[in-house]
């Protein structure tokens, strides 16, 4: 029946991708939620923990804010920030995001790890929530190396031993609500040299693990001015495309995601543009504490709820940003090497993805 259920997906996000979106805009199926900018990390290569932001949504603001027809849609969830734990009303707030979500399938929440027992205590009621509810749950986790490395990324003192203690917590809750547990790895300038120690710790601790490439932008994590310290250059690029390689050449990307690593190898090895389809182009945006509207956190906001007293429904089907969004391809897609939900748009693609299974190569530039 799973796979029945899978199968449905995917040709129904077939159809919609090549065809339902040529005729109208498409109602969004994915979401990601920024529940707070407040953090308690101190990452060199994020400055939203400098922000210390005013005046965002409480609880209750979040009630009405969840009353907009757009959200009703939504197949997939993340929850995110800042740091999401750190809302005042965390707990209840991931519940009503459930109860809102009609057709809600699959929920992640995004964390630091740096605050183990409250995490775990958490975790465990929101666990047992989507267990009850019928949704799918997964709990990630963010370390970027192997002790010092992460704790010097991070700025955190003893911050790897308290991410380690949050997975293995999750884990133990994730034996009894069965939960999905992973880490998500950031490659930079700073990590790249200690890779393989990082596969070697999942392996090792038998948790599952992703990697995504650095990115850099002046809106949301606003870290242009690290790019010099951190991006990948000549002095690590010849490390760099390596362990772009071996990532493609895992076990966990012989599925749809290797095209995308493929295309991360032509981009930073021949200087290629995107080819990688992505759902932000499509049916995924963004809503955070603050009121804004993202098509994509990697372009500027393209409306604010509060401030226009508009629904987030208004802002997303404005016309004047659906135009927005069409233009996107030619300038900030060109270039973008964010790998999220990027399986899940070369699924639906298809295309561009039978190309490379049947000759190797890599589709057109991203349109």
């Amino acid at each position: 029946m799973d796979y029945l259920k899978k199968l449905w997906s995917l040709i129904e996000g077939v159809y919609r991708y090549n065809f339902e979106s040529k005729m109208k805009v498409l109602a969004p199926r994915s979401l990601i939620i920024n529940l707070t900018y407040k953090c308690n990390s101190r990452c060199v290569m994020c400055n939203i923990w400098q922000m210390r932001p005013k005046n965002e949504l409480v609880y209750k603001d979040w009630v009405e804010v969840m009353k907009d027809p757009i959200f009703r849609d939504v197949r997939d969830l993340i929850v995110s920030g800042g740091e999401p734990s750190l809302f005042a009303d965390y707990v209840l707030a991931v519940k009503l995001f459930v109860d809102t979500m009609p057709k809600l399938e699959r929920l992640v929440i995004n964390s630091n790890g740096f605050t183990p027992d409250i995490l775990i205590e958490s975790m465990a009621e929101i666990a047992k929530y989507c267990k009850r509810k019928g949704v799918k749950l997964v709990a990630s986790v963010s370390i970027d190396g192997v002790e010092d490395v992460h704790d010097s990324l991070r700025r955190i003192k003893n911050g790897f031993n308290k991410c380690a203690k949050t997975v293995s917590g999750y884990k133990k809750l994730a034996s009894k609500y069965g939960f999905k547990v992973a880490v998500s790895s950031l490659l930079l300038k700073k990590n790249i040299d200690r890779y393989q120690e990082m596969v070697e710790w999942l392996r090792k601790s038998k948790t599952e693990g992703s990697f995504q490439v650095v990115g850099f932008h002046d809106t949301y994590i606003k870290n242009m001015e690290s790019k010099g310290e951190l991006d990948i250059d000549s002095n690590v690029k010849e490390k760099f495309i390596e362990v772009l390689e071996a990532i493609r050449d895992s076990k966990s990307t012989r599925g749809i995601s290797r095209y995308y690593w493929e295309d991360m190898i032509s981009m930073y090895k021949n200087g290629t543009n995107r080819t990688t389809p992505c759902p932000f182009l499509y049916d995924d945006f963004v809503v955070d504490s603050l009121g804004d509207v993202y098509y994509c956190l990697s372009v500027r906001p393209i409306g604010n709820f509060i401030k226009e007293k508009r629904t987030v429904g208004e802002i997303y089907y404005d016309p004047k940003n659906i135009e927005f969004r069409k233009n996107l391809p030619k300038k900030a897609c060109k270039k973008c090497n964010s790998g999220c939900n990027a399986y899940r748009a070369t699924a639906y693609d298809m295309k561009r993805y039978a190309k490379y299974k049947l000759t190797g190569k890599l589709g057109a530039e991203t349109s």
